[in-house]
């Protein structure tokens, strides 16, 4: 089917047809008398109207190019198969430790980034934590968005201080818990160990096992954290040991039949994405697209060929009889 983008330019029509077939237009020119050109075979006939016709049929066309004709499809049910993912990523201070290059959550933020393109056809969330959590982006199909989203994370992005672990799952199991999905997964990414938040991890793993969703736990950053300080206008770095509770983050993969990762470099972080793309795709259906074909480009070439052929008609080739 058709519809018209700009319908309302269409109401430039019946001024045309006035202008150029209703309105009688008297002559500039005063002769004494055509009886002279009329004798020499030169009559006004029909077809000395034909180039103002012609002008009239481009107007009217060029018109209705303006009012944005578009071709439309029915809109498809598209079925497609895919898993919904909620992203829980750490953005709490230690972060940005530097033993990964240029930072542990800059080489989180980009393998996440890779990863979102290569899912084209799952819903992803996005969540993140420091001394708290809260959903950043809801499940979606939009990866852009998400992929922009990504970009704009610092670990200035959460205001409290802290690793809050229990808190990150329970938000991350609010995104997951009414999907109709069969498969569901999280990916929880952190380089500390729970030291705040209401909620603990064990509790917060339970309420996942039993809503079957599976947990995806990586340990990021190798086994120091370390900081960069400047110190007279030299930089030194400062050192620290541990960190990272390795323990909690295995029993939470274990208890929710997901896997545990130590990610000591950024390859490690890629084989959780090939686990997951083995897990059994669910069906469901998109219909929100339409296609629309503009139609008004066409129409102008169109136009203006006849337009030009209009002109030369009127213009030069007959000679128009007062």
């Amino acid at each position: 089917m058709i519809r018209l983008a700009n319908w309302y330019f269409l109401l430039f029509i019946p001024i045309i047809i006035y202008f150029f077939i209703i309105k009688k237009n008297k002559s500039t020119l005063k002769f004494s008398s055509v009886k002279l050109l009329k004798s020499s075979g030169l009559k006004k006939t029909f077809k000395h109207k034909i180039g103002k016709y012609i002008i009239c049929l481009s107007l009217i066309i060029l018109v209705v190019a303006l009012s944005r004709p578009q071709l439309t499809n029915q809109p498809d049910t598209i079925h497609e198969k895919g898993i919904d993912i909620a992203m829980v990523l750490d953005v709490s201070g230690s972060m940005e430790s530097v033993d990964f290059k240029p930072n542990r959550l800059e080489v989180a933020k980009k393998t996440i980034e890779d990863f979102v393109e290569d899912r084209p056809s799952d819903r992803l969330a996005l969540v993140i934590f420091a001394g708290t959590a809260y959903t950043r982006i809801p499940l979606t199909l939009d990866h852009n968005i998400v992929k922009q989203s990504l970009e704009e994370i610092t670990t200035e992005s959460v205001n409290d201080k802290g690793t809050a672990i229990g808190m990150s799952i329970s938000v991350g199991l609010n995104r997951l818990k009414k999907s109709d999905s069969q498969s569901k997964v999280m990916i929880l990414v952190t380089d500390g160990e729970n030291n705040a938040g209401a909620i603990n991890p064990s509790t917060a793993s339970d309420l996942a096992e039993e809503l079957g969703i599976k947990i995806y736990t990586i340990g990021v950053g190798t086994d120091e954290t370390i900081f960069p300080v400047d110190f007279f206008g030299q930089t030194r770095y400062q050192r620290y040991e541990g960190g990272l509770d390795e323990e909690l983050l295995k029993d939470i993969a274990k208890k929710t039949d997901g896997k545990y990762y130590r990610a000591k470099d950024p390859q490690a972080m890629s084989k959780i994405f090939s686990d997951i793309n083995e897990l059994e795709k669910t069906k469901f259906d998109r219909d929100d697209f339409v296609q629309y074909k503009e139609l008004a480009f066409d129409l102008i070439k169109v136009a203006l060929i006849m337009l030009l052929l209009g002109i030369f008609l009127d213009r030069y080739f007959y000679i128009q009889i007062p």
